[in-house]
């Protein structure tokens, strides 16, 4: 893939459309959250264009600090709103567009798609892919994107917020190693817009419910551990989130805050249950001796080489538990 030819064919789609779709995947994270939000707010500073977005999902409320409005709306109305493109944000199959791709089929397949991502396991699916796999997120590619779409003039204090929020949380403060001088570069870039960055790390790293700690507090009292806490994991049975009155939404960042910090970790996973009767599995490896790209590949998933989560049609929790051990035991 040629990223300056399918930046040309976007640029000139975008000068030719009126009328927009943006959508992310199912079970937004603050990647796919941010990068459509930043651009869409963009898009609105120019007025000759009709913007909808769309998800199955609502805005993660851990969002809601900085959220102007919903963006989101469930369902697709084309006789109200039929958009000339369609534009994806940290998507890299089409799987993730859940319940809305599979019911406007005809009109997905029959309209100009643009897919923006970093993914390795992105299958490139639509009529422009920008994906570039040593982009750290999707934040940081649309940053590129839009540089050279001359969008930069666009950007304002809430737009540099949202961007840099995506800096923030990604490299865990500038911690993690996908904190390159590139990085650096766009959040000193971003710095002069004068964003709320303050704002941003007291409300998602300092802030905490009574109802998250108890859940947390139930995570690490039942800490599981073989091969002298090299492999350290857990279960999150439906019942943890009833009794304490929270969701899977409420385990984020439980792995950069307490779990990564285990002397001799080296990988780290939960395995819970969903309210849908799926199980959703996140993974980390704190050293790049053990590739989960290529463990996840087993179960038909492809993700980073030290990060992973999705979620599997699995019949019993304690089954996939053992599968995983028996895979994670042979490379450590």
């Amino acid at each position: 893939m040629d990223y300056n030819k399918e930046v040309l064919k976007f640029k000139s789609y975008l000068q030719n459309s009126q009328k927009i779709l943006l959508i992310n995947h199912r079970r937004m994270d603050g990647d796919a959250y941010w990068s459509l939000a930043s651009f869409y707010y963009i898009l609105k500073k120019i007025w000759i264009y009709e913007i909808k977005c769309i998800n199955d999902d609502e805005t993660p409320k851990i969002f809601d600090f900085i959220k102007k409005e919903e963006l989101f709306t469930p369902t697709l109305n084309l006789k109200d709103f039929n958009p000339d493109i369609i534009i994806s944000f940290d998507v890299w199959s089409k799987e993730q567009l859940w319940e809305i791709y599979k019911n406007n089929l005809k009109f997905f397949l029959s309209t100009t798609f643009i897919n923006i991502d970093h993914h390795k396991s992105n299958e490139l699916f639509w009529n422009i892919n920008i994906v570039n796999t040593s982009s750290s997120s999707a934040c940081e590619l649309l940053y590129d994107v839009i540089l050279d779409l001359w969008f930069k003039k666009y950007i304002d204090n809430y737009i540099a917020s949202l961007l840099l929020m995506w800096i923030i949380t990604d490299t865990n403060s500038f911690f993690n190693n996908n904190s390159t001088t590139k990085t650096f570069q766009i959040a000193w870039d971003l710095m002069f817009y004068k964003p709320i960055h303050q704002e941003i790390i007291l409300n998602l790293f300092k802030k905490k419910s009574y109802n998250k700690m108890k859940l947390w507090w139930k995570i690490l009292e039942n800490l599981k551990d073989i091969k002298n806490s090299q492999i350290v994991w857990n279960i999150i049975p439906k019942s943890y989130f009833i009794s304490t009155n929270t969701t899977d939404k409420d385990i984020s960042w439980i792995i950069d805050e307490f779990l990564m910090t285990i002397n001799w970790l080296k990988v780290w996973f939960l395995l819970y249950e969903l309210s849908d009767k799926k199980i959703k599995w996140t993974f980390r490896s704190k050293t790049d001796d053990i590739d989960l790209n290529e463990l996840c590949k087993k179960y038909w998933w492809w993700w980073h080489k030290r990060a992973a989560w999705f979620i599997l049609e699995w019949k019993n929790i304690y089954e996939l538990e053992q599968s995983i051990l028996s895979d994670l035991t042979k490379i450590i």
